[in-house]
């Protein structure tokens, strides 16, 4: 029989009990969780590209505006940041919602609101900082389209830049600081598959993605 218990958050021993979840469906839980093993394995392979066409690859600190990097590329850094930031999301919410032993009619009690959005967003912040801000920031909608007080001018406009930089062995967002009028972004620097194979043994221990032929 299988177990129906799934460990969410291996270090902080979350576990959604399938037998009796605490709430009725949890298939975004498997969505999201495929979804990022397919936006990781999308760039992990244009990745691998660039080190198959290019003899130099291992000596490349920063490329950048290369024609060559595939549309897609950006837009799975923006999607992959959604999903995560919801995924995590997710397991927060099961384990607030097993410490307090909650059924789902909890979430549409208004006393609890600002506590699940609490928990949810803490958790969130403290796993992974850097996407959450990329998130809000550009993922979500471009800083640019709805600038919050603490948006600086360089941060408004490097939101709708998508600037994707290659260095040895990942693409990267966030590397090349726009400034301008004095004013340098505040955007944070993270690469996509460097940051799926740092959570993998935390979240998916189960899931890999593929390397070179002679190793990284």
């Amino acid at each position: 029989m299988a177990n129906p218990h799934i460990v969410l958050d291996h270090d902080k021993g979350i576990v959604l009990d399938t037998a009796n979840p605490p709430f009725g469906n949890y298939h975004a839980f498997g969505q999201n969780h495929a979804g990022l093993k397919i936006l990781a394995d999308t760039v992990r392979e244009a990745e691998l590209k660039v080190i198959a066409d290019d003899p130099y690859a291992k000596h490349v600190v920063l490329a950048a505006f290369s024609s060559s990097t595939p549309a897609v590329v950006p837009c799975a850094f923006s999607w992959f940041s959604v999903t995560l930031v919801n995924y995590l999301r997710l397991i927060a919410l099961v384990d607030l919602m097993n410490k307090n032993g909650w059924t789902s009619s909890a979430l549409a009690d208004p006393a609890n609101r600002a506590e699940i959005k609490k928990h949810c967003t803490d958790y969130v912040k403290l796993v992974v900082p850097e996407i959450y801000t990329w998130r809000n920031k550009v993922s979500a909608h471009f800083a640019a389209t709805d600038p919050f007080r603490d948006d600086n001018l360089g941060t408004l406009e490097q939101s709708i830049m998508d600037t994707i930089t290659y260095a040895y062995p990942y693409y990267h967002v966030g590397m090349l600081q726009w400034s301008t009028q004095g004013m340098s972004s505040e955007l944070p620097t993270w690469a996509l598959t460097e940051t799926y194979q740092r959570l993998a043994p935390r979240f998916w221990p189960e899931m890999t993605l593929r390397e070179p032929e002679n190793g990284f």
